[in-house]
């Protein structure tokens, strides 16, 4: 699409002067059934603020393109955006909007980095934004008829925002649209509509994000119908459930893909909170929230689309406080290297949380990208994910910015670059940016330990008998282990039920062993029961539900007895790890690169790299340990001033120092018994993740 008219482009498109220089399109009047005709104006900013309409849509399928014709000249875009012109276009009077696959060059890499650099201008200072969420079919004449009639404010009045009310309290008394009682089929109706209208294209594209938040008025348009932006967040509000749960049976649409987008609707409106301080449009907002970081944002633009891989990067540059610290926009530098980079500049001012998204487990298969680098395109964070806790931060408090560097990046030695040879649109990027890919990144550990036992992977979670026997194959190994308690005072059994639901309730309260021995058996019998029916779901099943581990994770137990969730692609002697600042555990595995490599047509043999802790090793992806996650490896660490691979006689003086009981730690997190079977696997040190 990008290419589709560079024959015309120097016809079209002069170059641009002057501040904040954009250009506008003039639509000519007509009737649906006519031509489109419109006239391309070069301008500024500052000379047409609040005098045009920015559109936001959906680039869609480059299939099927259309023509109009444009000062002139025949010019080829996509189907959507052909419609929505179509319906943008008034019978007896101009319309002046800004399209930006037409308003820019789109064959002209400098233009489009310039022009997106200007963004937030050209949508912040647009009398309107118009929303295209495309042509209209059953469902969405259903759904944007309900949401024109909602009282907004009455649904939406304790949303987020409110300094008064707790996150968990609102979700508790939030309006939910399944919630009604003797539901009728027009009810079933409408609630199909409505799910199948948030997952229109629209919601789940990155560049929405920025294009809905930065003007007043937003105008939400479906076909010939419009509502404003808070009547579509009130429906989406309305179907966000108030805590773990599935909707009904005849909701069949893709969930993960509802839910995202409904995630995706709430971060625009915390956006539009931000900026103008209202609830929804025109309604008073009792509070307004922070700007968010880079790094969280990407949490979500993983999930999102984006038809260039560098612009899940690039539309987060005016929607965070802190983008311009990590990159400029710059359509020439290729994605591997530009992901690589922000990943680099993140480790080495200490912010961690872009492990989040990083990993093998995001990575597609033999792509040219370090495994400590986040993969923004596909949206496959989803896909495996351990949600943190607010409590958790396994490897202690995250540094603030006056702490030293939490890592650092280095060059892999030769013999270990020429086995990652770069494809040729890689190898011809003149930057010394370039060698990140080939490149290792150093992270401070304060726990390392081998995985020698690994549960079974449940690939359909609806296969009850599945998934009861690889839980009796892993209680059955337990039992064999030689000792019979954990840690930190759970039996093992205890231990690993807990793990399953990484100790956390449906509202995401941390529990314990109590909690095992009040719903574990019903939750077998219930899972048991052929009859058995959601109605009735026990407690334990919403915990299972809430935790987003089944069939993405499998169980795991380490040389020295750690229980972990690991990611569900973890192999045996894979290790899991915690480095300082993050608030999850890793799994890191053994780097065996390539024993050979092609060198002008000839194989060479080369030494494989040695593995083990002095090696180098791969992130796989994030873990859950049992006991470990409250900064346990930090408090025994200080404690004992345990360093890495402690001598004989240092070991003795710890075990005897810890005879008394009379330690902080065992004071404070209740550690006794078990806890002389890990000391061997703390310790401060660097890890090479390649």
């Amino acid at each position: 699409m990008e290419t589709w008219n560079a024959a015309v482009s120097s016809l079209l498109y002069k170059p641009l002067s002057g501040g904040l220089a954009f250009r506008l399109l003039h639509l000519h009047p007509g009737t649906p059934d006519e031509d489109l005709h419109a006239e391309l104006i070069p301008t500024t900013i500052d000379d047409v603020a609040e005098q045009y309409e920015a559109t936001s849509y959906t680039w869609g399928s480059p299939d099927n393109p259309q023509r109009m014709t444009c000062n002139g000249i025949s010019l080829v875009i996509q189907k959507n955006a052909f419609d929505m012109l179509k319906t943008l276009r008034k019978p007896d009077q101009p319309r002046t909007v800004w399209i930006d696959a037409i308003c820019i060059d789109q064959s002209n890499i400098k233009e489009r980095a310039s022009q997106v650099s200007i963004m937030n201008h050209i949508y912040q200072r647009a009398k309107r934004v118009l929303v295209w969420l495309g042509n209209p079919d059953a469902y969405s004449t259903l759904a944007m008829a309900y949401a024109a009639g909602l009282d907004v404010f009455d649904l939406c009045k304790d949303n987020i925002g409110n300094p008064d009310i707790s996150m968990a309290d609102i979700y508790a008394r939030k309006p939910y649209f399944f919630d009604a009682e003797n539901e009728t089929c027009q009810d079933e109706a409408l609630g199909i509509a409505l799910v199948k209208f948030v997952n229109r294209p629209w919601f789940s594209r990155v560049w929405v994000q920025q294009e809905a938040a930065l003007c007043r008025e937003t105008i939400m348009i479906c076909g010939e119908q419009e509502v404003s932006w808070g009547h579509v967040f009130a429906v989406a509000w309305i179907l966000v459930p108030r805590n773990i749960g599935l909707y009904p049976d005849y909701i069949t649409d893709d969930l993960d893909r509802t839910l995202n987008n409904l995630t995706a609707i709430e971060s625009i409106h915390r956006q539009r909170q931000n900026r103008f301080g209202f609830m929804v449009n025109d309604l008073a907002s009792r509070g307004v929230g922070l700007v968010p970081l880079l790094v969280t944002t990407l949490v979500l633009a993983t999930r999102l689309g984006a038809t260039d891989p560098r612009d899940k990067l690039y539309s987060t540059k005016y929607l965070t406080v802190d983008a311009d610290t990590w990159f400029a926009v710059d359509y020439s530098v290729p994605w591997q290297v530009l992901y690589a980079d922000v990943a680099r500049r993140w480790l080495q001012h200490g912010t961690l949380g872009f492990l989040k998204i990083a990993g093998r487990v995001r990575h597609k298969s033999g792509e040219i990208l370090p495994s400590w680098a986040p993969d923004l395109r596909d949206g496959r964070w989803g896909s495996h994910v351990i949600v943190d806790h607010p409590r958790w931060m396994a490897g202690g408090p995250t540094p603030d910015s006056s702490a030293k560097h939490a890592g650092s990046v280095h060059s892999l030695p030769k013999h270990h670059r020429r086995r990652l040879d770069l494809p040729d649109e890689l190898r011809n990027f003149k930057d010394k940016r370039k060698a990140l890919l080939q490149s290792y990144a150093c992270f401070k550990c304060i726990m390392y330990d081998e995985i020698i036992y690994l549960g079974g992977v449940l690939d359909d979670l609806f296969d009850n008998p599945a998934m009861l026997s690889i839980f009796q194959k892993d209680l059955d190994y337990i039992k064999g282990l030689g000792f019979q308690e954990y840690f930190n005072k759970d039996s093992l059994s205890d231990a690993y039920k807990l793990t399953l639901i990484l100790s956390r309730n449906r509202k995401d309260e941390i529990v314990d062993s109590s909690y095992v021995r009040d719903n574990w058996d019903d939750w077998i019998r219930w899972v048991q029961d052929p009859m058995a029916e959601r109605t009735n779901m026990p407690v334990w099943q919403y915990s299972m539900e809430a935790s987003t581990v089944l069939g993405h994770c499998r169980f795991a137990i380490t040389k020295h007895g750690y229980f972990c969730l690991v990611p569900r692609d973890t192999t045996l002697h894979d290790a899991v790890s915690i480095f300082i600042g993050h608030p999850l555990a890793m799994v890191i595995r053994p780097w065996n690169p390539p024993s050979t490599r092609t060198d002008g047509g000839k194989v060479r043999e080369e030494s494989s790299n040695r593995t083990g802790e002095e090696g180098y090793f791969e992130l796989i992806g994030e873990a859950y340990i049992h006991g470990m996650m409250d900064n346990q490896a930090r408090c025994i660490m200080d404690e004992f001033s345990i360093k890495r691979n402690p001598t004989e006689s240092k070991m003795d003086a710890i075990m005897k120092a810890s005879d008394s009981g009379h330690g902080v730690p065992w004071k404070t997190l209740g550690l006794h018994g078990g806890y002389e079977r890990i000391i061997k696997t703390l310790g401060e040190y660097l890890v090479k993740i390649v």
